[in-house]
């Protein structure tokens, strides 16, 4: 079984998707939106091809013709939102969090580096010589 969907004019597609016209035009030479020509020199575009490319209007009212007592059985119960909202939160949280544990372990290793290149605790600092401003005497 083939669905096929109406063929729109550049004009009814405009309005039905989030596209300008030039923008929809430009695609239409560039093919990246397959369309027909009629003998007129008319585009009619397959519905089905531009809701491949561009998002539908969310504020059409034509397009979504539902019944007022059909609209609360589509939406999905506050508690599955809320659910849902809270696991994505949870992984978010998680993620961030491996984060900064990565960057924590790599301190401490940098933290241990420095250590390592300290001298002990007892020990006095080895100390370079300290060199005359004077370039011609000779430190002894």
């Amino acid at each position: 079984m083939v669905i096929t969907m109406a063929k729109l004019s550049p004009r009814d597609a405009v309005k039905l998707y989030q596209v300008s016209r030039a923008t929809l035009m430009r695609a239409l030479a560039d093919g990246k939106v397959s369309a027909e020509k009629t003998d007129a020199g008319h585009w009619l575009i397959d519905g089905s091809e531009l809701a491949r490319v561009y998002t539908l209007r969310a504020s059409q009212k034509s397009v979504s013709r539902v019944e007022p007592d059909q609209t609360n059985q589509r939406e999905t119960p506050p508690e599955t939102v809320l659910s849902h909202d809270l696991e994505l939160r949870l992984a978010r949280a998680e993620t961030e969090l491996a984060a900064e544990r990565q960057k924590v372990e790599l301190l401490e290793r940098h933290l241990d580096d420095v250590r390592r290149m300290l001298p002990p605790p007892g020990e006095p600092a080895l100390r370079k010589k300290s060199r005359s401003w004077w370039p011609w005497t000779v430190n002894k």
